[in-house]
Order: structure tokens, then C-alpha cells, then sequence
């Protein structure tokens, strides 16, 4: 019963998260980011989620800054939208399979 609602939450958090990332500044310029992924942990506290970066070494490292710097923001919007007591830690995972 429990796999069944992360699932769901999985792909709900998914989805929020690629909203969101079209509203920050500098994501869509130079390099294309796509989400692959994400993993919810059993506890619902820890939230992966696994990207990949079409484009070069340096565009990887300018969106990987902006992701990391952005995780706070991207929690708040998600528990202001979706209205959970509790939203998971985000954890941002360069996803290398694309390649």
C-alpha cells in the first residue's frame, strides 16, 4: 500500500519540479535539461532526482550550480503547492545513461 502512494508522490513531485524549473532564471540557456528520473526514499524523506544535460562539461557544471542553489526554493514552492505536512529533501543526480 505504501509503494503505491510513493509512487504516485514520486511522480507528482516529478512533475512539480519540471514547472518549476521553467520559472528559473538561466536554466534554459545554453544546454538542454532534462529530468530522467527520481527515487522517494521508503520514509518519504529523501526525494533523488536524476537529470541530464544535453550540451557541454561547462553547460553540465552551470546547471548543476543552479540546481543545487535553487533546491530550497524548488521545497518551498512544492509544499506551498501541493500542501503536504512533509515535502522530501531534493537531492539533484547527474544522470550519465544519455550518453
Amino acid at each position: 500500500m505504501a509503494g503505491k502512494r510513493n509512487e504516485r508522490l514520486k511522480e507528482l513531485f516529478l512533475q512539480q519540479i519540471n514547472l518549476e524549473l521553467r520559472n528559473i532564471n538561466g536554466i534554459n540557456a545554453n544546454g538542454i535539461l532534462t529530468l530522467t528520473g527520481a527515487d522517494l526514499s521508503k520514509d518519504g524523506k529523501t526525494l533523488h532526482v536524476y537529470y541530464s544535460v544535453l550540451g557541454t562539461a561547462d553547460d553540465r557544471a552551470r546547471k548543476e550550480r543552479i540546481l543545487h542553489a535553487n533546491v530550497r526554493e524548488i521545497r518551498t514552492v512544492l509544499f506551498k503547492k501541493l500542501r503536504l505536512r512533509t515535502v522530501p529533501e531534493i537531492l539533484f543526480k547527474f544522470d550519465d545513461t544519455p550518453e
